[in-house]
Order: C-alpha cells, then sequence, then structure tokens
C-alpha cells in the first residue's frame, strides 16, 4: 500500500467538486466544511504502525444546485479495488430493507420471470438475491472484484465493471432494456455523475424505471451528520441536483420518497415519459425551505459539526483519565471520518470489533485501532462502547448486550449520548 505523501492542489484529478459543480457545471462553489487530509475509508492498514496516504477532506456546496461535493484526487479503481471491505449482508437492517424494497418493486412494477432487475452497484448481491427469492432475472454490475465473487459465488449473476455509458451499450446489447434498474446508495460515489447517468439513459426505455436511494443532504446539514463525508462519497444529493443530471440526458425525476435509512434517505425515481407526482415539487420547496440556498445554514452546520468533535473527543480523554476500557463497534466509513476528525485522542478506543471478515485483522485508517471479531466484546470487559455507525444503532446495542452485558452502550451521532 501506498505511503503517505502531502498532496498539492496539482494532485487534482478533476476540476469536477473542487472548483466546478459535477452536476450542473457552475463554477462558484463554496467552501462549507474542511475536514483536514483523510486516508480512503476503504484502506485498512495491515500493520499498526503503517502510514497511508491521506487526501484532504473538504465539502463544498454548489449554490445553483445545492449539490454538495468533495475533490478528486483518487481514481476510483483505487477505492472499489479487490479487497475493498464493506459487505452489505453484514447488516440485518441491511438485509430487511432489501427484503421490503424487493417485495414494494414486485407489487409497484408488476415484476415476473420476464422482467429483468439491474443493479448497479451490487455489492455481495445481497439485494438482489432477494428479487431471485420473488422469481425475476436479474443481473448485477459490481466494480470491486472480491465483492463480485461473492455475489457469482452465492449464485448472483455478477459483472465486475465500473458502470458508464460504454459499460451501458455492451449490456443494452446482450441483455435488452431492464424492467427496473437499481442504483441504491451509490450515486454518489461518482466522480463522473453525467457518464453515469447516460449509461442509465442507454439502458432505459419507456417501460424502464430507475431507483436511486441516497441519504438526504438537506437532512445531513441539518443533523450535522458530517460524518457521512468521506472520500468514497464524491457528491451529497438534492432533489436539485438529481434532476439536473436526469434533465441533461433525457430523463425526467418523476417521483420522491421519504425513507429513513442513514438518518433519512431519499428515493429518487427516474424515467421517460412519466407522469409526475406532487412528491418532486413539494421535496424541491423542501430543500428551499430547509436553507439548502442560504449562506448562513451551511455556517451554522459547520459550527455544529466542529462542536461534535471536540466533544467526542473530551469525552474520550474522560474515559482515559478514569481508568474506563473504551472500545468500538463497528469499523464503519462514517467511524472513521469522526475519529480522524478528533485526531490523536480517538486511539484512546482499544479495539474496534465487527462482523465483517473483510476487516477483521486489520487497523482503521488514519487511527491505527485494530478491528477484532464481535465475539471479542465478552471477554474483554470493555466498560464503555462506542456504536460508531449509528444508522444501525439500536441493531449493534442488541449485540453488545448479550456480548458484553455490563458495558455502558454510547453512540457517537447525531449526538453524543448513552443507550
Amino acid at each position: 500500500m501506498p505511503h503517505s505523501t502531502e498532496l498539492l492542489l496539482s494532485d487534482l484529478i478533476s476540476e469536477r467538486g473542487h472548483s466546478i459543480c459535477r452536476a450542473c457545471g457552475s463554477r462558484d462553489l463554496k467552501s462549507v466544511l474542511d475536514l483536514g487530509s483523510q486516508p480512503l475509508p476503504s484502506e485498512y492498514g495491515i500493520t499498526a504502525e503503517e502510514t497511508l496516504d491521506t487526501f484532504p477532506l473538504h465539502m463544498r456546496i454548489c449554490p445553483n444546485c445545492g449539490l454538495g461535493q468533495l475533490g478528486e484526487y483518487v481514481l476510483p479503481e483505487r477505492i472499489f479495488h479487490d479487497t475493498y471491505p464493506y459487505l452489505s449482508s453484514a447488516s440485518s437492517t441491511w438485509v430487511d430493507h432489501a427484503r421490503k424494497y424487493a417485495s414494494l418493486m414486485k407489487e409497484k412494477l408488476s415484476l415476473n420471470s420476464d422482467s429483468l432487475v439491474l443493479e448497479l452497484a451490487s455489492n455481495d448481491g445481497y439485494l438482489l438475491s432477494e428479487f431471485q427469492k420473488i422469481g425475476t432475472s436479474v443481473l448485477g454490475i459490481e466494480p470491486a472484484s472480491n465483492v463480485a465473487s461473492i455475489a457469482r459465488e452465492a449464485g448472483v449473476p455478477t459483472l465486475t465493471e465500473f458502470f458508464g455509458a460504454e459499460v451501458a451499450e455492451k449490456t443494452l446489447s446482450r441483455y435488452g432494456h431492464p424492467k427496473l434498474i437499481v442504483a441504491n446508495n451509490v450515486f454518489a460515489h461518482i466522480p463522473d455523475m453525467h457518464d453515469f447517468t447516460e449509461g442509465m439513459a442507454i439502458l432505459c426505455d419507456e417501460n424502464t424505471v430507475i431507483s436511486i436511494e441516497n441519504p438526504s443532504f438537506t437532512i445531513l446539514l441539518q443533523n450535522t451528520l458530517f460524518d457521512t463525508i468521506y472520500h468514497e462519497h464524491y457528491s451529497y444529493l438534492t432533489a436539485h441536483s438529481v434532476q439536473a443530471v436526469a434533465n441533461a440526458h433525457g430523463l425526467e425525476l418523476f417521483q420522491v420518497d421519504k425513507l429513513v435509512t442513514h438518518g433519512g434517505s431519499n428515493r429518487y425515481w427516474l424515467g421517460r415519459s412519466k407522469d409526475k407526482s406532487d412528491t418532486v415539487e413539494q421535496t424541491l420547496e423542501e430543500e428551499r425551505s430547509a436553507g439548502l440556498f442560504d449562506p448562513m445554514k451551511w455556517m451554522d452546520f459547520a459550527n455544529r459539526a466542529k462542536a461534535s468533535i471536540d466533544g467526542l473527543e473530551k469525552w474520550l480523554i474522560e474515559r482515559k483519565k478514569s481508568g474506563g476500557i473504551v472500545v468500538g463497534y463497528g469499523a464503519a466509513h462514517k467511524g472513521n471520518t469522526f475519529l480522524n476528525a478528533v485526531g490523536e485522542s480517538s486511539k484512546t478506543l482499544k479495539y474496534v470489533v465487527d462482523a465483517s471478515g473483510e476487516k477483521q485483522g486489520k487497523f482503521l485508517p488514519g487511527s491505527q485501532i485494530p478491528v477484532l471479531e464481535p465475539e471479542k466484546l465478552s471477554s474483554a470487559d470493555p466498560t464503555d462502547v462506542l456504536i460508531l455507525p449509528w444508522n444501525i444503532a439500536e441493531e449493534l446495542a442488541d449485540r453488545i448486550r448479550s456480548l458484553a452485558p455490563k458495558a455502558r452502550i454510547w453512540v457517537a451521532q447525531p449526538s453524543l449520548r448513552e443507550l
């Protein structure tokens, strides 16, 4: 793995996210929150002494379309590599969400054995396997070769590709138009949103619908969810920005659903010649009313984020002084952002446990805290367990109570609190 180097602005791969909006092309991006230089959340250390590359984690916003975004310092091939550590199936919360989603789509779209469901960034096949159970044809496209292999071994047909217009043309010629294109929690991971959207447009005929799920940027700002800012997330989506990108490629945003996932997400529906729901204008108005385009709201968000970072730092220092044994649960990307923003005090955590075998035996990027299996909690007798992936806190709290019944359970976000 490469060693640390100081990167200059000349190291930018593209102007997107730094000086030009990757959604609407505006050159009037405004600085919102600078979290310093941080490592890639998927590049785990092999040893505790290893020093990793770091890159500027500086979020800007487009005052024209409201897209939050980061600059591009590394190619996607480096982020979504052959040892990519995130497996969606490791979370029962996400498996349950996938099951409900597949059932809803079958009913909404009248899916049957002749229907092709195509998922972009299909991870280990956890979602498409639920569509297989209800009798549809499925195909996944996943760039990380290790998780794509897991999907294929589980019987989910999966292509190992980075999706875009060129891959879409090849997919169309071989498989035809899908009935449903799923792009859940991936649209924000795409540096070139226009190439990706053009690919979806190529695959989309009048009978195709596109479903995009991603956390709401307005909720991120309102609830100070700054820890969801990390290098894999090039963009932070709004209905305004999704509509701008879709329209540029002949697609319409025709419906927006509200979801509870990730602290508050939107499901954006795209297609051709579809009747537009009132939910589109309602969401656009909600974004405007919430202050998406108000610089004072951006400043308030940044101040609250810095206060959260300072608060966790003080809490960790106090726990150390009192002789407590503090461990973390969940080697999540959002936890890496928070811990690296805290800095040296984050190393107060003795270790972090995680159910993913892809992460166990390695060290968190930046803080270099060891990652162990959850069962370690049974013998370590910690006084405090800090849940880092707050979006599945209730699920993890139940596990902690069974493994370390005497430990106090805390969650770091949206505010530090004991469960």
